[in-house]
């Protein structure tokens, strides 16, 4: 992948300030996007007509401006954030094989009102 940040950002960025153009783009509600999902509170639905399109539009605007390398079993990707945010893309979820995008804020400093969670992109009905 080389040098350099997620986007070709010219700075390390948080998910805090990312946050705004993914509020702008997806429903977003008491810190999470997309609606309550089947796996608890942390379990996050967004529909859409090409739910892997968006997947990789969601991870790229959240990720944007971050540290990112491939996970071990070519699955996906993982970008650090300069927070300490950890966002990764999973092109299939071992749950229900649906592209996934986990926001994990446990270490974050700004995380931007973000909360954990995993977000299940599925198709719309």
């Amino acid at each position: 992948m080389g040098t350099g940040y997620k986007g070709n950002s010219p700075s390390y960025r948080s998910i805090g300030e990312n946050v705004a153009v993914l509020k702008s783009s997806y429903s977003f509600s008491n810190g999470y996007f997309g609606t309550k999902g089947q796996g608890g509170t942390h379990t996050r639905n967004i529909s859409s007509a090409d739910p892997v399109k968006t997947a990789k539009n969601f991870y790229a605007l959240a990720s944007y401006g971050g540290v990112e390398s491939s996970m071990k079993n070519g699955n996906g990707y993982t970008s650090k954030m300069a927070d300490g945010t950890v966002i990764s893309y999973r092109k299939v979820s071992t749950s229900d094989g649906t592209s996934v995008v986990e926001i994990n804020i446990r270490k974050s400093t700004d995380s931007g009102g973000v909360k954990y969670q995993k977000i299940h992109f599925v198709k719309e009905d």
